[in-house]
């Protein structure tokens, strides 16, 4: 403890303070994430995380998603956690589409437990799209988006960053136009009230 200059005793705030992990879902398999300093645990209410999807799986080739952690209980030093959103970073999504291609981005929302999930779902073509085209792509999006709905969020994450979502959409899309890539670029998880 050092003392003022007014003869009062004042306390390091940093010597005070705990250091909490924060770990993530069960999807990643409770892997550590970072740690993170508070006084209390009440303070860590709101905190997120961001984390590149290869940190977590060790696949270089998914280095262009981001994850956003959420903090949901603290249990000791412990933050658990839960996947609110993912997201695939700007710059990558914009070098895929190139001349004479067509973007097709289709944005739904999806109920499911306790809130609902707003997922981007953009498909690269390999040739320009005509209009009905493109129609047809969002209609085999939606409903395949739709198969999701009512499930927990973090299966929704699951199906769609390591499921066969976008295989399944693709494979399908490619009866009406060629289709050069399917991605999920964003997915956020909103909880209601």
């Amino acid at each position: 403890m050092a003392v003022s200059e007014k003869g009062r005793r004042t306390v390091d705030k940093w010597k005070k303070k705990q250091w909490f992990t924060f770990v993530a879902s069960k999807t990643f398999n409770k892997k550590p994430l970072a740690q993170t300093p508070a006084e209390k645990p009440l303070q860590l209410l709101g905190r997120t995380i961001k984390v590149t999807l290869d940190n977590l799986t060790g696949q270089r080739a998914r280095r262009d998603y981001t994850v956003v952690f959420k903090n949901e209980s603290v249990q000791g030093q412990t933050i658990n956690t839960f996947v609110s959103k993912y997201y695939m970073n700007a710059g990558s999504l914009i070098r895929l589409i190139r001349r004479r291609n067509s973007k097709v981005t289709t944005v739904k929302e999806i109920p499911v437990e306790n809130g609902t999930a707003m997922l981007t779902v953009t498909a690269i073509t390999a040739k320009k799209a005509v209009q009905s085209q493109k129609t047809g792509i969002r209609a085999i999006i939606d409903e395949e988006l739709s198969t999701l709905s009512n499930k927990n969020f973090e299966d929704v994450v699951k199906e769609t960053l390591f499921g066969n979502t976008t295989n399944n959409i693709f494979k399908k899309a490619g009866k009406v136009c060629l289709v050069k890539k399917v991605i999920i670029s964003k997915a956020t998880f909103t909880q209601s009230k």
